[in-house]
């Protein structure tokens, strides 16, 4: 089978050009299509795009002693023809609003004569085309989902002023939090190198945040951190991606206390093991931060859910690579030819089409401040791999979650959506002496005719209690609750736990199961303002990066709680300081001196 996904192109719908339409590849009409998906702001679609300096010639003789780069330049375009909007409106947004400028990568802001200087001579009558054409195609995606919005990124001084915080007061918050997170990750590297840890690690958090690819080629990231840093020199890209390698490499050697099941441990858990260590040691920093200022209280209330990342690479041969004699493998009714050198932590997601990684959470939610206390990478079996592929069952997911958890805080309840509705999970809880919540995977249409069942008159809700739970052995007791459905009239969801519910309870309790959808708008925020474009599949890259995603979450909810303490007015429930705006304003203060 040709993989040609890589090869086909696209003519945008309404693209008025002189002559043949230039043709966007797939590969970018998929990037914009995940950019917009990712992210609630076209700056940032535009802004996340990779590789632009391949797709485009610059025309310039010496571009390395141009005042702007190339890469930003091609994005501050791109942005212009996408809106519509005019070179002088172009320099009017740049100029006017905070952050634009360095969010595009740009070195300064460009007068409007440079802007056209470089319009008509930095770039070919075909790349103007081709501009035209990419920007047609993120037009109509972002479009589609509904971000293709002319307002103006800003930090709103209207909105600052109305609550008494002041810009010193964002900032202060922010510095108070920087240094929580980052201190114990440690690369292996030797004493005498020419930069200690902490520069990479200020340097990934800072691109995290800025939502800017982490490859050698993302040129204006480099610049842009050299420019906020205040230190005297700092790493090449290179270095850089070596350096996070290695963090997230074991040591080659293995050792007695990783047997714990007389086997030897997978890569993918070593690497796991190995960046956990310091994640776990970040989050007892903030966790003894938010104690201290009142934002948590035990035992707490958890909830675990599982997230993907997306990988657009495929998983099979182009029929160039097959060689002579290999044998394929059947997969939708289709001969394929797997690739030996595909990550095993990759494999399929929800859609058929669509692969990635998977990681799994656990994380305090209800009225306490909301932060991850655990993350597990999932592996899964695929069409690609053989029968015997090792797989992570959910209740080892749970299980592994909740040690993690445990060794931080008292954990009251714990929340978990219907994929974890097994016997092996409801045990792997009850074992932990913490009462779930966990809804069965089918509504019931009716529940009049269920023996045992206790109901209750005028809310309808319903509960069979003392229902035997069995699994492995061991067997405990708990309540089957009924409540009528809020997405299908007439039918009732059915929710499990290993509580004794009196009736009168069975309503509010199954109610709380709402305060679990804090943890989707957790995976939203950390993949809309906390991870960066990742072009590599490296299971160590990955890892690494969601994990330092997160903690750039908690520190951000560690900051609004501390946020909150020092402007002592009330800023209602949610966050005061948009993690969109955090990302942007830590940019600036992220780096300590030397």
């Amino acid at each position: 089978m040709t993989n040609n996904s890589q090869s086909e192109a696209y003519s945008p719908k309404n693209t008025h050009l002189v002559g043949e339409k230039p043709l966007v590849s797939k590969f970018l009409w998929n990037e914009v299509r995940e950019l917009c998906r990712l992210h609630d702001h076209i700056t940032r679609v535009v802004a996340g795009l990779e590789f632009l300096t391949e797709r485009f010639s610059d025309q310039y003789s010496a571009p390395s002693k141009a005042r702007f780069e190339f890469e930003p330049v091609l994005t501050m375009f791109l942005y212009m023809k996408t809106l519509d909007i005019s070179q002088p409106e172009l320099h009017r947004r740049l100029k006017g609003t905070a952050y634009l400028w360095v969010r595009f990568g740009l070195d300064g802001v460009p007068t409007q004569q440079t802007i056209s200087y470089i319009w008509r001579n930095r770039l070919s009558f075909t790349d103007r085309h081709m501009i035209r054409a990419t920007a047609q195609v993120i037009r109509e995606i972002a479009a589609d989902h509904g971000i293709l919005s002319d307002d103006e990124p800003r930090l709103d001084p209207d909105k600052i002023d109305s609550t008494d915080v002041t810009d010193d007061q964002i900032m202060n918050a922010v510095e108070a939090a920087r240094d929580r997170g980052f201190d114990e990750f440690d690369s292996g590297r030797a004493d005498n190198t020419t930069f200690e840890d902490m520069v990479f690690f200020e340097r990934q958090g800072y691109l995290n945040m800025a939502d800017r690819g982490t490859t050698t080629r993302s040129k204006g990231s480099t610049k842009r951190f050299e420019r906020i840093s205040d230190r005297r020199e700092t790493p090449h890209g290179d270095t850089h991606l070596r350096t996070m390698k290695k963090t997230a490499a074991p040591p080659e050697q293995t050792t007695l206390t990783e047997y714990e099941d007389g086997q030897r441990p997978t890569d993918w858990e070593r690497i796991r093991d190995e960046v956990l260590g310091p994640f776990h040691c970040g989050v007892e920093t903030v966790l003894e931060e938010l104690k201290e200022n009142g934002g948590i209280r035990e035992p707490v209330i958890a909830a675990i859910d599982i997230t993907p990342w997306p990988v657009f690479t495929s998983p099979y041969k182009d029929d160039g690579d097959v060689t002579h004699g290999e044998e394929p493998i059947v997969a939708d009714g289709m001969e394929i030819y797997p690739r030996e050198d595909y990550p095993e932590m990759i494999h399929g997601l929800k859609e058929r089409h669509e692969r990635g990684y998977e990681m799994a959470t656990i994380t305090i939610i209800g009225e306490d401040t909301p932060i991850v206390l655990g993350i597990e990478p999932v592996r899964r079996d695929s069409d690609w791999e053989s029968e015997d592929a090792q797989i992570t069952p959910q209740s080892c997911l749970v299980e592994r979650l909740l040690k993690q958890a445990k060794q931080h805080v008292d954990i009251h309840k714990l929340f978990c959506d219907r994929g974890f509705d097994t016997h092996s999970v409801r045990d792997a809880i009850d074992r932990h002496d913490t009462t779930y919540l966990i809804p069965k995977r089918k509504y019931r249409a009716e529940i009049r005719d269920i023996e045992e069942l206790d109901r209750e008159a005028v809310s309808d809700a319903g509960v069979v209690r003392d229902v035997p739970r069995e699994y492995d052995g061991r067997v405990h007791t708990g309540s089957i609750m009924y409540v009528p459905s809020t997405k299908e009239e007439g039918a009732y969801a059915a929710f499990t736990t290993n509580r004794d519910v009196p009736l009168e309870q069975v309503e509010g309790f199954a109610s709380q199961y709402s305060q679990r959808w804090e943890i989707e708008n957790e995976y939203k925020t950390i993949k809309k303002h906390f991870l960066p474009t990742v072009g590599s599949m490296d299971y160590r890259i990955r890892f690494l990066y969601f994990v330092i995603g997160v903690v750039m979450y908690n520190v951000w909810r560690l900051t609004n709680l501390l946020f909150r303490s020092t402007v002592g007015v009330h800023l209602g429930e949610r966050p005061p300081i948009p993690a969109g705006e955090f990302t942007e304003i830590l940019a600036f203060c992220i780096v300590p001196g030397d």
